[in-house]
C-alpha cells in the first residue's frame, strides 16, 4: 500500500496567527497560509499513486474531542481550503488527539514536513531504515 499520513497545521498551511484564540474557532482558518513545497511534493507522491490521507487536531481543544462538532464546524472550512489551494488527497481525518503546547507526537514511521518536502522517497525510506537499525 503506498499511503502518506499528513498533518494539516504546521505541516501542510500555517494558520493565520490567532487562529486557535478567536472566539469563532474557524474565523482565521480560512486565512491560512499554504506551505508550498508540502504542497507540491504532495502532488508528486499523488502522481506516483500514493493515496494522501490529512489527520488533524484542528479545534480538538476548542470543541474538547468532540468529533462530531468539529466534523460539522471545522470540516467544510478544512476542504474549502484544500480546494482552494489545489492540495491533493482522498480523505481528511478529523479529532486526532491534541498533543497540547507542550507534547509532541512520537511515531516510527514519521518525518518533519521540512524532510517531506526537501527529500525522495527512496530518501525518506532510507532515513526510516536507519531509525529501525536497518
Amino acid at each position: 500500500m503506498k499511503r502518506l499520513i499528513i498533518d494539516l497545521d504546521h505541516t501542510i498551511c500555517i494558520p493565520a496567527e490567532g487562529a486557535d484564540q478567536t472566539n469563532d474557532p474557524n474565523a482565521k482558518y480560512a486565512d491560512a497560509k499554504p506551505v508550498d513545497a508540502v504542497i507540491s511534493r504532495l502532488r508528486e507522491y499523488k502522481q506516483q499513486g500514493f493515496e494522501i490521507v490529512i489527520h488533524t487536531a484542528r479545534n480538538m481543544r476548542t470543541y474538547a474531542g468532540d468529533a462530531e462538532l468539529i466534523k460539522l464546524n471545522t470540516l467544510p472550512i478544512i476542504l474549502a481550503w484544500l480546494e482552494r489551494h489545489d492540495v491533493p488527497f482522498d480523505e481528511v481525518v478529523v479529532a486526532k488527539p491534541w498533543c497540547g503546547f507542550e507534547g509532541f507526537y512520537i511515531d516510527d514511521r514519521a518525518i518533519r514536513p521540512s524532510e517531506f518536502a526537501s527529500m525522495t522517497a527512496e530518501e525518506i525510506t532510507l532515513l526510516l531504515a536507519q531509525e529501525r537499525g536497518e
